[in-house]
């Protein structure tokens, strides 16, 4: 594995709709990690005084995870990206502000599962530098995805 999967037409995975979609391109590294990336132009929706707001990095790692779960979704030839949310935010620590039209690296790797809750780690790098980082719970009401 390891290849960009998808490209810009983040729609075919995730269910958010422009001008929310916080992520460009995603990366399936195996079932349990996978990566995506987010350049922010020029007062993009998640950025304000020339700077990307730190509750939309959370966000990012969310929608990389819905991501991961839509790409299962779409290689089983599901109909559409399985929709689940995000329930909780625990120990997540913004090191550094990130400038407009900077690109970011989103990494997920999924902890634990209990029922239809899955956590996970998110990591937020720019240019191999930690910016952010912190755990988060999606829960996904309709199935039990591995």
């Amino acid at each position: 594995m390891g290849k960009i999967i998808l490209k810009k037409n983040m729609a075919q995975i995730i269910p958010h709709k422009n001008p929310m979609v916080m992520i460009d391109t995603y990366q399936r590294i195996d079932n349990d990690h996978a990566s995506s990336e987010k350049t922010f132009p020029k007062n993009d929706y998640g950025c304000e005084n020339g700077f990307v707001i730190d509750s939309i990095l959370i966000e990012c790692v969310a929608q990389t995870v819905a991501a991961h779960y839509g790409y299962q979704s779409l290689m089983k030839k599901e109909k559409s990206p399985d929709t689940g949310m995000l329930v909780s935010v625990d120990k997540f620590n913004f090191y550094h502000q990130i400038s407009e039209n900077s690109k970011i690296d989103i990494f997920i790797s999924k902890t634990d599962r209990i029922g239809a809750f899955k956590l996970f780690k998110g990591q937020i790098r720019m240019k191999d530098k930690i910016v952010a980082a912190g755990n988060i719970k999606i829960f996904n009401p309709k199935k039990e995805i591995v």
